[in-house]
């Protein structure tokens, strides 16, 4: 399978299918201590050190959680490309990706070293 790298990744499509490390997950709660999150972050990583920050609704951090582990492997598809949040952005980037209860995050059992 083609994998599409993070630079080239737009909301032209709605069919991107990418492969990245998880370089950092968290969860957002916006200073509400104790309380469900109100979303969980991510930083990706691709073989060719480009990066984006994905969220995904505070309802689906449980599934994100599960399918998906810091500084594992995951193929995304079935997600949103949206434009950077202007009220938060953890790197300079135009989009970011929105996780859906749709989108399929898959572990990958492959080396990390490939990855930046």
């Amino acid at each position: 399978m083609a994998y599409a790298r993070l630079r080239e990744v737009s909301p032209i499509s709605k069919n991107w299918c990418i492969r990245a490390r998880v370089a950092r997950m968290w969860e957002h709660c916006g200073g509400r201590d104790g309380l469900p999150p109100l979303h969980v972050d991510l930083v990706l990583v691709d073989d060719e050190g480009d990066v984006m920050y994905p969220e995904g609704a505070g309802r689906d951090a449980d599934v994100i959680k599960r399918a998906v582990k810091e500084g594992g492997v995951c193929t995304f598809t079935k997600f949103l490309v949206v434009n950077m949040k202007p009220s938060y952005s953890p790197f300079c980037a135009k989009y970011m990706i929105k996780l859906t209860p749709w989108t399929k995050m898959v572990s990958v059992s492959m080396s990390v070293d490939s990855f930046p």
